[in-house]
């Protein structure tokens, strides 16, 4: 079976743009806490991967070294009331490891991806949502470890009051060119919305790619 073509249930997330960032330590930690089980089943092929862009004032790139998912991993890139010099741009977590997929000729049983809104060039702008986060887990997983990230999301979703809190079903990529396009792992970026501005319009069908089910009443 090809790299892209195994099939994942994929939720998204857009938070309240006055939710709590998922990347203040305070809210990542009960949220990792929560994710560890599945994580853990995720990494039987390997080591979970997880890699963060942020800046400091000057608008270099911070560099956080090998991190994984575990606690002293978590405290290197989290922010507290003591973060000062650091701005949050993205996050990616990979289970296994990016390495270990490509090695693997596999796409990752879990894949995480987080985006602060207000550095995607929107600093200073209205947002309808200031948090985008997308979950992936591969269906050969199990139903039980689908319905744990469901629930897991559920959670967050109540907490960040999410304006949009969605899923799909699709393969990791779609065949083209002798390779694959539309990967998941750029969905967070260049993938959710069409090109018109999604916060200067409402967040129905219209506004998305793919077609997304809406879960609860979010």
């Amino acid at each position: 079976m090809a790299f892209f073509s195994h099939d994942y249930e994929v939720f998204l997330l857009l938070a309240a743009p006055d939710a709590a960032p998922l990347w203040e330590a305070a809210q990542w930690a009960p949220f990792a806490a929560s994710l560890d089980a599945i994580v853990a089943q995720a990494g039987t092929r390997g080591k979970t991967g997880v890699r963060s862009h942020q800046y400091n004032p000057k608008g270099k790139p911070i560099a956080f070294g090998r991190l994984g998912w575990d606690d002293k991993s978590h405290a290197k890139w989290t922010h507290t009331a003591e973060t000062v010099d650091a701005r949050f741009m993205s996050l990616e977590a990979w289970a296994p490891s990016w390495t270990t997929c490509e090695k693997d000729d596999q796409a990752p049983d879990l894949f995480l991806a987080l985006a602060n809104e207000s550095l995607l060039g929107r600093a200073g702008k209205p947002l309808q949502f200031g948090q985008r986060l997308v979950c992936a887990i591969a269906t050969d997983m199990g139903p039980d470890a689908a319905a744990a990230l469901r629930q897991s999301l559920t959670q967050l979703a109540a907490r960040q009051d999410a304006v949009v809190f969605a899923r799909t079903r699709r393969p990791w990529g779609r065949a083209a060119y002798g390779g694959f396009t539309g990967a998941i792992q750029d969905m967070l970026i260049g993938g959710l919305f069409q090109p018109d501005d999604p916060h200067a319009q409402p967040l129905d069908a219209a506004t998305f790619r793919e077609r997304w089910t809406r879960i609860g009443q979010a």
